[in-house]
């Protein structure tokens, strides 16, 4: 199993991946399809030895504080990006216990250092957010969400200084 770069043929496969384990929070196939379209370089697979997908990482240039709303294609990235934003991770429930969640925090890390920024931002959903301490994360100010970009009463803005 690997992590590789997205292309438009597996843009199905992840929706169907994120329909599978973020099931409180669908995002429709254009959403995935939208980012790879603007940033195919912060898009990865995780691909099984028999090239079925079992996760996948989006991530992208955006704008501190401002997190795209969940289940609303971007239409642009910002002229201004002052940090990167990891949109989405998600792993089938098979891969866990592996350390493919990780390499693919570092995946995030490297890229968002050779696009020259110092932040990483992210929208912590669910319970996930001691998973992404343990990765160096921690809450942007108080880490409140604005309800309506949709991400739930649970969700919290976190940052990682690279």
């Amino acid at each position: 199993m690997r992590w590789r770069n997205m292309t438009d043929a597996d843009v199905a496969a992840v929706a169907d991946i994120a329909n599978i384990v973020h099931l409180d929070y669908p995002e429709n196939p254009a959403v995935f399809a939208a980012a790879y379209r603007l940033y195919p370089a912060g898009c990865h697979v995780l691909a099984e030895d028999d090239g079925a997908l079992a996760g996948y990482l989006i991530s992208h240039p955006a704008i501190l504080g401002l997190p795209p709303i969940l289940n609303i294609p971007m239409d642009a990235l910002p002229k201004h990006p002052d940090c990167y934003y990891l949109h989405d991770l998600a792993l089938g429930a098979h891969t866990r216990g592996r350390g493919l969640a990780g390499a693919a925090v570092t995946i995030a890390v490297e890229e968002a250092r050779a696009a020259g920024f110092d932040i990483i931002a992210l929208i912590a959903v669910g319970d996930a957010h001691g998973f992404w301490e343990r990765h160096g994360f921690k809450l942007y100010g108080d880490g409140l969400i604005d309800p309506a970009k949709g991400y739930g009463d649970e969700a919290r803005a976190m940052i990682r200084a690279l």
